[in-house]
């Protein structure tokens, strides 16, 4: 109750604080508009700003088509379209006389009577523009519009999925490796600017699919299915205060046109396969969507191989000699990986009158993947006579059932334009059932020796509620407030099962593991105009979390804490004409999630095992942030300075059963043997990266567009067991090319550079993709072909691994070229009588999620 009282004693000390410091209308979004001369002009400097809504429902239209019109030659001279709240600015208006055109599919088009902007007049309010449904309906209709590949807003960077067409056929994996600032490895892991601490959403909202790893999610949701990618590296306070790196918000295609609507999916390759279809039902007051897609994977080879050298004497130790070992292990395999799942959404929507609305929706998941492998580890020591040489074979099997179910349902009142307030609620539960069989034959024995079974079943359940109230005030100032609960729920119930065969006879072992993490959050976040030409948001985030973990088997005392975070953040920006700088300040935590929690040893390996550790502690991010974007008549620059310093970062560590330090030799239990490894996470980092980003596309000649990114980062890792800094980078390009007639081609390429960890390197590598497509029945249908890395059958991916005590280096082959053929068709009627409604949504974007640890 103590926490509660607090929360809600700062959100009305906010509300008030930022009440008294603003008189009261309407504010004015952040907006980048090229300006173009034209007619009388005499010289840039003026704004002319104004709503789009609905005359019969009083909402606002977005994307709306706003045309700045010159008396003087009758011709457009500058433009731009409607915000999700009906606004729309056009920022360095060149003084004279004009009249503005507003335009949408089926509304009439609305043209307002001339004006001038003027030294003396140059802001013009044109206040609340109405615009008229029309009438008639359309039998059917295919819109076709064309967005730029890359956009830079104001506080996020937008990828257009749906115009990329080497994303056909592939999986959200393969559409993240194409972001600007993002990576993805081989085995999935994501990073944003050289960092995995993101928290990954769907449409706005969390997906219990995400809970357990974000690597293998990626890969389980067509590509086909994803519109757009968002990356939001300084959020406000109005989103949740975890994800130290940022936000990646992929949002899925969900048409909102009225009538009955909808498009099919298809694509077949030599490793992959998958299919998708939406339908949308939009009649008066009321809308239905759903979306169902399947992927699945097959022929995913991989070989492997390991070494690992003991020092005979540790590093600190004064006779050490790098070249003298107590034992050497080698490690060779191969795998196979197989599976597949479905991934459906259903939504619905009602305007209940002019003010109020509800929405509701249901998101599924249910997958299956296979792997199976074999494996031979031999172990070299140096004093054979003491300690006999150990030799493994292994060939095993592996099992993992995915399954996720997301209800939500929101409300939203709205009292006049832009003066919302929104109530939502969101329940999630997520299940991953793992089995692991491993059959072992020791010392080249032609028989099998022992056999181990393990299973885990596990489940994430998480219940949300959320109240946003939205406030304007005059002077163009904006205050948003809200308050959040999020009360997760995981569990872990595993059992080791270990048969010897000489003896028959079969140890067992379990181990049950629950863990509660409640989080309360308070905000208010104000926006406002100050200097004629500089735009503020500044906020404040109060969060507190209350935590428990209760170690069922083997019986252990329970861990429980609390603790409360009060989260600054602060975005100043400045136009200049086509220029825009922006500068940036915020404080961010990293809450572990079940993945870095979950103490199951995973014994896939019987050399080197890993598992969580359910005494984490969250980590702190301050992160600061220099931006510039620059847009031209077919072009468009962003670069960004950042600097992040986290403490008490969570590091994934490497350790040998029984050195100085790490967890000693136990003949109770299997795998805590002498020279086996085991790698899980501590609270040992203090990490800082420096960094430089810059992104840009352009259009040499209309039919052909380039466009690419680069990000530099130097990132300095230090922890009371090692220290570490490297240089990082990382780059891509993306150009396609339009040869009429509805033929197109794009290809893509990109390389990461080596990245440092606490103990070593991972290697650098690269991805390239190429894909031809043509439109078929005046663009209701397509088919494509598309090669993901053309250039070579595999890609080799290596790591260097070190202390005081051992060497370990790794090399991995995966083989992944693909080719595959795609087809799609887009069908339906749509009435023109209705625009895109806006929907408010939960972001859950306060967590450390899972990804595959090396």
């Amino acid at each position: 109750m103590r926490s509660l009282f607090l929360i809600a004693t700062l959100q009305v000390f906010l509300i008030s604080a930022s009440w008294a410091q603003s008189p009261s209308a309407v504010p004015t979004p952040s907006t980048t508009t090229s300006a173009a001369g034209g007619g009388s002009a005499q010289r840039a400097g003026g704004k002319v700003s104004g709503v789009v809504t609905d005359s019969t429902t009083n909402k606002a239209v977005e994307f709306a088509t706003i045309s700045l019109v010159s008396t003087a030659t009758g011709k457009p001279v500058d433009g731009t379209v409607t915000d999700d709240r009906g606004r729309f600015t056009l920022n360095r208006v060149a003084f004279g006389t004009y009249t503005v055109q507003v335009s949408f599919i089926g509304y009439n088009t609305y043209t307002r009577s001339a004006f001038t902007v003027s030294e003396k007049d140059s802001e013009v309010e044109l206040g609340n523009i109405v615009l008229k449904p029309v009438q008639n309906k359309l039998r059917e209709v295919t819109v076709v519009g064309e967005k730029p590949l890359v956009e830079d807003k104001v506080d996020r960077m937008v990828y257009n999925a749906e115009q990329d067409i080497t994303n056909i056929g592939g999986t959200a994996s393969d559409v993240l490796k194409k972001v600007p600032s993002l990576t993805v490895d081989l085995d999935g892991n994501v990073q944003l600017r050289g960092s995995s601490n993101v928290r990954v959403l769907i449409n706005n909202k969390p997906s219990s699919i995400m809970a357990n790893s974000v690597a293998d999610a990626l890969r389980q949701i067509p590509s086909d299915m994803i519109k757009t990618v968002e990356v939001i590296t300084s959020p406000s306070a109005k989103y949740d205060a975890e994800g130290s790196a940022g936000i990646i918000n992929i949002i899925t295609k969900k048409n909102t046109l009225y009538g009955v609507n909808g498009s099919v999916n298809a694509s077949a390759g030599n490793r992959n396969a998958n299919g998708n279809g939406n339908i949308n039902i939009r009649r008066g007051k009321f809308g239905f969507n759903a979306n169902l897609g399947t992927h699945q994977q097959y022929n995913n080879k991989n070989e492997n191989e390991l070494e690992r050298f003991l020092f005979a004497l540790p590093a600190t130790h004064p006779e050490h000699d790098p070249a003298s070992f107590s034992s050497t292990l080698l490690q060779q395999g191969t795998s196979q990986r197989q599976g597949g799942g479905v991934f459906g959404q259903i939504g619905f929507d009602a305007d209940l009158d002019s003010s109020n609305s509800i929405t509701a929706g249901v998101n599924l998941y249910r997958g299956r993947f296979n792997s199976s492998g074999f494996q031979s580890s031999f172990t070299d020591f140096t004093d054979n006579t003491t300690t006999p040489d150990r030799y493994v074979e292994t060939t095993s099997e592996n099992k993992n059932q995915h399954n996720s179910l997301d209800l939500n349902l929101g409300y939203t009142h709205i009292f006049k334009p832009q003066q919302e307030l929104a109530v939502l609620g969101q329940w999630t539960n997520g299940g991953m059932n793992t089995s692991s069989n491993l059959d072992n034959a020791l010392d080249h024995n032609d028989f099998l020796d022992n056999l181990v079974r393990n299973t885990n079943e596990g489940f994430n359940r998480e219940m949300t509620y959320q109240v946003d109230y939205t406030h304007p005030f005059q002077n163009k100032t904006l205050l948003e407030v809200g308050t959040k609960a999020i009360l997760r729920h995981a569990e872990s119930d595993a059992i080791y099962r270990d048969i010897d065969l000489d003896t028959d006879q079969t140890t067992e072992r379990a181990n049950s593991f629950g863990y509660d993490q409640d989080v309360y959050a308070t905000y208010a976040s104000y926006g406002f105009k100050a200097l004629k030409n500089y735009n503020i948001k500044s906020g404040v985030r109060f969060e507190y979390t209350n935590l428990q973990a209760n170690y069922i088997a083997p019986v252990m005392p329970s861990f429980k804490d609390n603790y409360s975070n009060l989260i600054p953040n602060v975005m100043v920006s400045r136009t200049f004409k086509s220029q825009t700088v922006r500068a940036g300040y915020t404080q961010r935590i990293q809450r572990p999630q079940i993945w870095y929690l979950n103490p199951y040893v995973n014994t896939t390996d019987k050399i080197n095992y890993s598992f969580g550790n359910p005494e984490l502690s969250p980590e702190l991010t301050h992160s600061y942030e220099l931006g510039y974007s620059n847009y031209f008549k077919t072009s468009s620059v962003n670069v960004s300075l950042y600097w992040r310093q986290t403490n008490n970062a969570i590091e994934n560590v490497r350790r040998i059963v029984g050195e100085e330090g790490a967890l000693p030799a136990s003949p109770e239990v299997e795998w805590r043997k002498d020279g086996n490894s085991y790698t899980t996470f501590y609270n040992i980092g203090k990490n800082a990266t420096y960094g430089l980003s810059f992104s840009g596309n352009t259009k040499p000649i209309p039919a052909w567009n380039v466009g690419g990114s680069v990000n530099l980062n130097y990132i300095d890792l230090k922890s009371n067991l090692q220290n570490n800094a490297a240089l990082q980078y990382s780059f891509n390009v993306n150009t396609g090319y339009d040869f009429g007639k509805g033929l197109a081609l794009q290809a893509f390429g990109s390389y990461s550079s080596p990245r440092p960890s606490i103990q070593g390197k991972f290697s650098g590598f690269y991805y390239s993709s190429v894909s031809v497509k043509k439109d078929l029945w005046d663009k209701k249908g397509s088919i494509s072909v598309g090669v993901d890395n053309p250039f070579s059958k595999s890609i080799q991916f290596t790591s260097d691994l070190a202390n005081d005590n051992f060497r370990q280096n790794t090399v991995n082959q995966n083989f992944n070229r693909n080719v595959r053929v795609s087809f799609s068709y887009r069908f339906g009627k749509m009435d023109m009588n209705q625009q895109p409604r806006r929907k408010k949504s939960i972001r859950n974007d306060d967590a450390k999620g899972g990804g595959e640890s090396n």
